[in-house]
């Protein structure tokens, strides 16, 4: 905005405010006595004192009818489908990157509309409240009438403002190569597991692209220290998980677990250097005592914009989300049979205990976006501001995993399976199942990939599997419908990145057997059968130092096997090293394993 015309139309405003109150009370103080409306005397007095009134316009209107018109912005958005919903992201993006100086000049058009047509509303109402005061109801009429106008002119502005920016930043995006398919996924008209598909798209500029199926912990140092050389990362999270903090919102909303999610988006930010007020606000957690009338509070204080983490982010950014703050808690009432908050006891809703608001915020985004996943998960990964993608294996909501042991006997659920005692139940694992309920004995499940991670597989240069718990969060990707069949038409290095230590569920394998297993079931999932390293062209194979059976934190580690170097025959290179954490036993190096993979394609 240039500084002559803004002085301008606060000039314009005050004059008009010095002539309208001029008409209900004299101004003899203001050196106006014989200021009428025919005859303007614009002395440079006048021009400052106009200029003055007109400021004290702009602050009163700005203070009060902002809030609305944020209201009305955000509103217009979430209808019309746009995933980022942040209007001034938007307008700085055509700001920086646009060079079209009539495309500035509308867009300072219609503020200027909106600016002149609020100062207009408040100096109107001011007159309007000292017309009545002073029972001048004529004058009250009129007041009134400009009132209505300048407010209908107002919201009209509103949302040609937020039309124009919207589609003229649609409009650059197709421009450009290289963003085109976002344009393309944030159209209203398209459903969107379609249009989001084509965010997966292959930029260079942003590194290598690696897709990984793993385990959240296991994978957390590798992924971190990945994202310092490549923002082309996809983790594909696994569903089934039935314990943790995830466990009260799942049994709550009859949906997939979101913890995982959210903590692989929280990994990957931290690692692209992205932690700031917003990841702070999406990993705070709400306490873990007290009663959930309490918390439930506690609660309401993010979603009434009260909490100092509310407070630090930016004005635009807490809008949205308190926006879907809201959605989750309406929701969470709905399931509650819609109770007052003074009548709530601890049964009455949903265990809040340590919450995580990140979560909230996902399960708010996913109501608000209509129940589809993926859309929720790409306006969460928006406002952390992070390149890299995070993708449920599939969009199965009530998804269990089952584990059959050697014995017979069946463990349902993921808790349990991780949890099983190695030393009291002399059996292994030797299968896994999914399941739509916890019941023992109840009918397998065949479940269909998400499009996203099938997408995300097509333009994978490197695909990883590992570390973390193989038959909870390695292995059962590979049952998912499409999986195998996807991998295993990829020629590009898909690694397996094999476990330090031998955990409850892998006890009494060694890592040749566990290749075996892996390998099975990739040609017992596809189509046909193929060739082993159709599937897997490199193995990570840790070699300890340590003599005999060392162990750690009462782990052994995990043995490699008597001839691990077989699979050498059927195409798949062995890499064996000592790839432990010096600083973390137990552990992997993520320094050694990232550059592994960032350079295992020249290999």
């Amino acid at each position: 905005m240039r500084v002559l015309q803004l002085f301008i139309e606060i000039t314009f405003i005050g004059s008009l405010a010095i002539l309208g109150f001029n008409n209900l009370i004299s101004l003899p103080t203001l050196l106006f006595d014989d200021l009428t409306q025919t005859h303007i005397s614009f002395s440079f007095d006048f021009i400052v004192l106009a200029w003055l009134f007109g400021f004290f316009i702009n602050i009163l209107s700005e203070l009060f009818l902002a809030p609305f018109a944020r209201w009305v912005e955000n509103r217009w958005m979430l209808r019309n489908g746009n995933p980022v919903l942040v209007l001034e992201r938007l307008r700085y993006d055509l700001y920086a990157k646009c060079s079209s100086k009539d495309l500035i000049q509308r867009i300072e058009y219609h503020r200027s509309l909106i600016r002149l047509s609020r100062c207009i509303v408040s100096g109107t109402f001011l007159y309007f409240i000292l017309a009545i005061i002073l029972s001048h109801y004529f004058q009250v009429l009129i007041a009134f009438i400009i009132i209505l106008f300048a407010a209908f002119a107002y919201y009209r502005a509103l949302i040609w403002s937020v039309k124009s920016i919207y589609y003229s930043w649609i409009s650059i995006k197709k421009n450009s190569d290289s963003l085109s398919q976002i344009a393309f996924q944030m159209s209203p008209n398209l459903p969107p597991q379609v249009s989001l598909a084509k965010i997966n798209t292959h930029d260079p500029s942003l590194g290598i692209s690696i897709v990984a199926f793993t385990g959240g912990t296991g994978f957390r140092d590798i992924n971190m220290a990945l994202a310092q050389k490549t923002q082309n990362i996809t983790r594909v999270v696994p569903i089934w998980d039935n314990g943790g903090s995830s466990k009260a919102l799942r049994e709550n909303f009859s949906l997939m677990p979101v913890g995982d999610i959210r903590h692989a988006i929280m990994t990957q930010a931290h690692g692209e250097g992205r932690v700031g007020s917003m990841v702070k606000l999406f990993n705070w957690r709400l306490s873990n005592t007290g009663d959930n009338k309490k918390l439930l509070n506690e609660l309401q204080g993010f979603v009434n914009n009260e909490h100092p983490l509310m407070q630090s982010l930016d004005p635009s950014l807490g809008n949205v989300i308190v926006n879907y703050l809201k959605h989750f808690y309406d929701s969470l009432m709905s399931d509650s049979s819609s109770l007052e908050v003074s009548g709530l006891e601890d049964t009455d809703i949903m265990d809040l205990k340590n919450g995580s608001i990140g979560n909230f915020v996902l399960v708010g985004s996913y109501f608000a976006h209509n129940k589809d996943i993926n859309t929720a998960i790409y306006v969460f990964r928006q406002l952390c501001s992070i390149k890299g993608n995070v993708w449920p294996i599939s969009k199965a909501n009530d998804l269990h995993i089952v584990a059959h042991l050697d014995n017979g006997h069946t463990l349902s659920g993921q808790s349990n399976v991780t949890m099983i005692n190695r030393l009291d139940i002399q059996s292994r694992i030797k299968y896994i199942s999914f399941s739509d309920n916890l019941a023992l004995n109840s009918p397998s499940l065949t479940i269909s990939a998400n499009p996203m991670v099938l997408d995300a597989l097509e333009k994978a240069e490197v695909i990883v599997f590992g570390p973390g718990s193989f038959f909870t969060s390695v292995l059962p990707h590979i049952k998912v419908d499409g999986i195998a069949d996807a991998l295993s038409k990829r020629d590009v290095p898909k690694v397996f990145i094999g476990n330090l230590l031998e955990d409850n569920e892998c006890y009494g394998y060694s890592l040749e057997e566990i290749m075996d297993i892996f390998i099975k079931t990739c040609n017992q999932h596809a189509t046909i059968k193929r060739p082993a390293n159709k599937y897997i062209t490199h193995i990570i194979a840790h070699s300890s130092h340590t003599m005999g059976e060392y162990t750690h934190n009462n782990k052994r580690y995990l043995p490699l096997g008597h001839n691990i170097e077989r699979f050498n025959h059927d195409g798949i290179s062995i890499i064996i090293n000592d790839f432990e954490n010096p600083w973390k036993r137990g552990g992997h190096d993520p320094v050694c394993i990232s550059e592994y993979l960032l350079n295992i394609t020249h290999t």
